[in-house]
């Protein structure tokens, strides 16, 4: 099923040529039902979404699994979600990149500008003035490191989701701060990826997780922040990627409940509301 019917012409020539004949090709926006009664063991969803339509649990068996790339927090992970009752939890999870989901599910992300070639990226309709923005790499940086010492293999997606949550939960903006190679070769911001670093923002001050710091075959995570609380901001995350190393670095758990799930019937987490659904993030010990 696609949204572009130029993708379902070819796909159904390309199937025909090859020799398939038992596949139904359907030009259709997925975020509608489409064939009330029916139901699949196995949804793949392959375009980014930033929510998850009933269309798609509508017509999932009772044990099926949903394959979805879900943007949380500015950031996209692909989700396996197994149906348990009018609910989804997920079972593996691994950082992705999709071209967005069009039609009535399209929800767009906003970039604002901090300084040359220096951006945050924004979502869940989060709402920063300009003015404020422009001058948040104004101050000279202040480096916090957390002193641990970690293999290559560690998944740094997983501390991400964790740092999203953490923000979140210290009341400070969570956002995802993106910057071209000019400014990070001038200096003028040092990140951990440069396609989409996590940042929080408090009271003027900036705090992103910066490059990592290597010692031979280890290295250690660091947070570098501007801003007039600049120590207490990068001492902050440096404490909050600590905890999770000290927990085991745990990986990100999504449960999935329907909108007007009441708070007492949501398992305990980070909670997302969405239009279709609440989203509740935990993290489980590996």
């Amino acid at each position: 099923m696609d949204i572009d019917p130029d993708v379902t012409e070819r796909a159904t020539a390309c199937l025909a040529r090859a020799g398939y004949h038992e596949v139904r090709v359907v030009c259709a926006d997925a975020e509608q039902l489409t064939e009330p009664g029916r139901c699949y063991d196995l949804v793949v969803v392959t375009a980014g979404s930033w929510d998850i339509p009933t269309a798609w649990t509508a017509q999932l068996s009772d044990h099926g699994v949903l394959v979805v790339p879900l943007r949380m927090f500015g950031m996209t992970r692909s989700w396996a979600l197994r149906r348990a009752g009018d609910r989804l939890v997920s079972h593996s999870q691994r950082l992705c990149g999709f071209v967005s989901v069009r039609g009535a599910g399209a929800h767009q992300v906003r970039y604002l500008d901090v300084a040359a070639g220096v951006h945050l990226r924004l979502d869940e309709d989060q709402l920063i003035e300009p003015g404020t923005a422009a001058g948040l790499l104004a101050a000279p940086p202040l480096q916090a490191w957390t002193g641990v010492s970690l293999p290559p293999r560690t998944v740094l997606a997983d501390l991400d989701l964790w740092l999203a949550a953490a923000i979140t939960g210290d009341g400070e903006q969570f956002v995802v701060m993106t910057a071209q190679q000019e400014a990070i070769d001038a200096g003028v911001v040092a990140p951990a990826w440069r396609f989409g670093t996590p940042a929080a923002l408090h009271e003027g001050t900036l705090c992103y997780r910066s490059a990592l710091a290597w010692n031979n075959a280890m290295f250690d995570l660091g947070a570098r922040a501007h801003g007039p609380a600049a120590a207490a901001a990068a001492g902050r995350m440096a404490g909050q990627m600590r905890g999770w190393c000290d927990a085991g670095c745990p990986v990100p758990v999504l449960h999935v409940a329907p909108a007007g799930t009441p708070d007492g019937d949501l398992p305990a987490g980070t909670v997302l509301d969405k239009r279709h659904r609440r989203l509740v993030l935990t993290f489980t010990p590996e």
